[in-house]
């Protein structure tokens, strides 16, 4: 593997929590090949995110925050877009080569940001984490509504899926990756969501088999990311209890 980046290591700090950043944080550089990284694991639940430190670095208490030398940047979406921008020519272009393109690329990463992750995914994974946690059954009536909306998104991507290859079109992009690690939870929390979709569970099993997606589950081996924390069985104890 070629190292890209050798005067100045890059650093980012992630959360070590269950409901987590990280794994997007290793994708980004497995996927351009980065070696030259550090990611050091802030622990919310000691809410070190709170400290003065990390204060200075980001305002609003959130992971990730991104660091290269003097150059600092928070807000995941961005860092992606950066380190896309910085080695793009070391890895795939996932912002789009042509106006058009890069367009759809960004519809589609706003689409993700909001119909899928702030209006569904994100309060109906932290609701099963906040189950597991507490040792109390779901909130059906929180669920239930996420999940329809999931349920949409999904609707709509299998249309969408039937003339292209990936979201913004026949070519990996910004919002397949940014997506991946969200899918994969929801492949085991609630696999019928992409099971029984024939489309999405194509473009599913496509942009989780690429190999920088499949290194950063082997660098993760143990931390039990991808079942968020449970095994399927586990999630299905919570749906019934």
């Amino acid at each position: 593997m070629t190292q890209i980046f050798q005067s100045r290591r890059l650093q980012e700090y992630c959360s070590c929590s269950l409901q987590s950043n990280r794994p997007l944080c290793r994708l980004n550089y497995f996927l351009w090949q980065v070696e030259d990284f550090d990611l050091t694991l802030v622990d919310l639940k000691a809410r070190e995110h709170f400290s003065p430190e990390y204060l200075a670095m980001q305002p609003f208490h959130q992971v990730p925050v991104f660091e290269s030398g003097d150059f600092r940047l928070y807000e995941s979406r961005a860092i992606v877009r950066y380190i896309a921008e910085k080695y793009k020519d070391a890895g795939p272009n996932i912002l789009g080569s042509t106006l058009e393109e890069k367009a759809l690329v960004n519809q589609w990463v706003d689409v993700e940001a909001h119909q899928f992750n702030d209006f569904a995914f994100a309060p109906w994974s932290m609701e099963y984490y906040l189950s597991w946690m507490m040792k109390r059954p779901l909130n059906e009536a929180l669920v239930a509504p996420l999940y329809e909306k999931l349920g949409y998104f999904l609707d709509v991507a299998e249309k969408h899926l039937s003339k292209t290859k990936y979201l913004a079109g026949n070519f990996f992009s910004m919002v397949d990756l940014n997506i991946a690690p969200s899918l994969l939870r929801v492949s085991v929390l609630q696999p019928e969501l992409i099971n029984d979709r024939k489309n999405v569970k194509q473009w599913y099993e496509s942009i989780t088999s690429r190999p920088a997606f499949k290194k950063m589950l082997e660098v993760d081996e143990g931390w039990r990311f991808p079942y968020g924390p449970f095994t399927n069985e586990e999630a299905q104890k919570l749906r019934t209890s």
